[in-house]
């Protein structure tokens, strides 16, 4: 006996002794649909439908299916769709649109401990919606893309507007960025650090990652000016990480005037061993400033840099000395 024949049975013998409604199925007659070979051949064929834009044919062919038969394969048939990823033609995309105002009939229950939840047994609609989303963002990829690289995408006015809207664009910014040749990001660069006074700034998380694909010093300069928050500290880890290569040292120096990253900026650089030239000439003069030095050479202390804050106890700059001898004893 066919799987499509037993399905039909099974649906016949619940509605005949009461057990569902004329709208709810068992999950094991749900299984038994969605397992039916003759119904995945009849998906794999309407899929080629689509692909070959025959949505007529394709419509016809659903619509001769009878209940809850057509139901369970239009939801087999949108799964298809969704995890093939496919572009979809003008007429694929509109047939999608239309699986939109279509309601699906039939609902399960599913029981667990003390509760009882109705949902949708075959929730193609929901499909249809991920899918059309998808497509949405993607064309949107590519509009970033494109216009980015033809020099006429304004950051400001891509990344303000409605906040689903903005937050959309702005995981499209974060996950294409890299994606760009160097001219069409440095023409997004150039926008925030060519204006002597910036009126608008995107968030931190964007300047964070501008800052890492770009390595431009002056979007850094303008990050370590923004506030602190976990994105702009993340990136001070980062850098740690990856010092003493020059560039990331450098960032750490200059983070060190951000009033909420400097402690942790002179900790990474402490941490360097040897201390890098560049490196024990910044923090010399950081020693010498009343408010900074103490911190600064308790941080060379903790991280093994003993011998050298001796070196220094000989020296003539007396607020340097206090703050050195204080560290000493410390340690």
């Amino acid at each position: 006996m066919q799987q499509g024949l037993l399905a039909s049975i099974l649906l016949f013998i619940s509605l005949l002794f009461g057990q569902v409604s004329a709208s709810e199925i068992q999950p094991n007659f749900k299984n038994s649909l969605l397992n039916d070979q003759q119904l995945k051949k009849k998906v794999e064929k309407l899929h080629q439908y689509l692909i070959d834009d025959d949505t007529t044919t394709l419509n016809f062919s659903l619509n001769r299916l009878s209940m809850p038969q057509q139901e369970a394969v239009r939801f087999m048939l949108l799964q298809h769709i969704e995890k093939d990823r496919l572009v979809l033609s003008p007429a694929a995309s509109i047939w999608l649109k239309e699986q939109l105002t279509l309601h699906p009939t039939y609902t399960i229950k599913e029981q667990g401990d003390g509760y009882v939840v109705t949902k949708l047994a075959f929730d193609y609609s929901s499909i249809a919606a991920r899918v059309l989303n998808e497509m949405k963002k993607n064309q949107q990829v590519l509009d970033f893309i494109l216009a980015a690289e033809e020099k006429r995408l304004i950051l400001s006015e891509w990344l303000t507007g409605e906040p689903h809207q903005v937050r959309v664009r702005q995981s499209i910014v974060l996950a294409e960025l890299d994606s760009l040749t160097p001219e069409a990001l440095d023409y997004l660069v150039k926008q925030l650090t060519d204006d002597a006074v910036s009126v608008w700034l995107p968030t931190t998380e964007v300047m964070v990652r501008l800052a890492q694909v770009s390595k431009d010093p002056g979007i850094y300069k303008m990050l370590w000016r923004m506030r602190t928050d976990q994105y702009s500290l993340g990136e001070l880890n980062r850098l740690s990480t990856l010092a003493p290569d020059a560039f990331a040292t450098e960032q750490l120096m200059a983070a060190t005037k951000n009033p909420s990253l400097k402690q942790s900026a002179f900790a990474s650089l402490a941490q360097l061993h040897p201390l890098p030239q560049e490196v024990q000439h910044f923090l010399l003069a950081k020693l010498d400033h009343i408010q900074d030095g103490g911190a600064v050479a308790m941080h060379l202390a903790n991280y093994g840099h003993v011998s050298w804050l001796e070196s220094l106890v000989s020296g003539s700059n007396n607020v340097r000395k206090q703050h050195v001898k204080f560290a000493l004893s410390q340690n």
